[in-house]
């Protein structure tokens, strides 16, 4: 191989490594974010999940509901009935970064128990598929927006 033709190769791959290894800082960063932010859903943290989304945040649901931040903090800071449990964890994930935003989607796993009509605890086990958009805002990867459709 021509002694050009090496050079012109390595700079390209000097140029490209950072960015890949950039990438794959950024996912790890994003994917850390994202479990933090399903914690503090799993333990009723409204000022963890405050810090993970961004002040303008929606998640929209499959039936068309919308909701913003705030009503979203105040569903989690509501007491749960006695005896009820909940809980989400993440079954599948992708990211795909563009910079300072990224788009994560997967399939996502609520299960738990909740009192039915009649107050009997029942079980329950729903899996979603979701899209979210992260951004970088101040040194920090926030959410934006969701979508979350149940998978039938």
């Amino acid at each position: 191989m021509p002694r050009n033709q090496l050079l012109s190769i390595v700079a390209i791959l000097c140029l490209a490594v950072p960015t890949l290894l950039g990438a794959e800082n950024a996912e790890k960063a994003i994917l850390d974010a994202q479990q933090r932010w399903l914690e503090c859903y799993n333990h009723h943290n409204v000022a963890g999940i405050a810090e993970s989304e961004a002040d303008d945040f929606r998640v929209t649901f499959g039936d068309g509901r919308v909701q913003t931040k705030a009503e979203q903090l105040t569903s989690v800071n509501r007491p749960m009935p006695a005896g009820a449990e909940y809980r989400i964890t993440v079954e599948t994930s992708e990211v795909r970064v563009y910079g300072t935003a990224a788009v994560v989607t997967g399939i996502v796993v609520e299960e738990g128990k909740y009192p039915n009509e009649q107050g009997v605890m029942a079980p329950f086990h729903q899996r979603s598929r979701y899209t979210d958009t992260w951004v970088l805002q101040k040194g920090h990867w926030r959410v934006v927006a969701s979508h979350v459709s149940e998978l039938k």
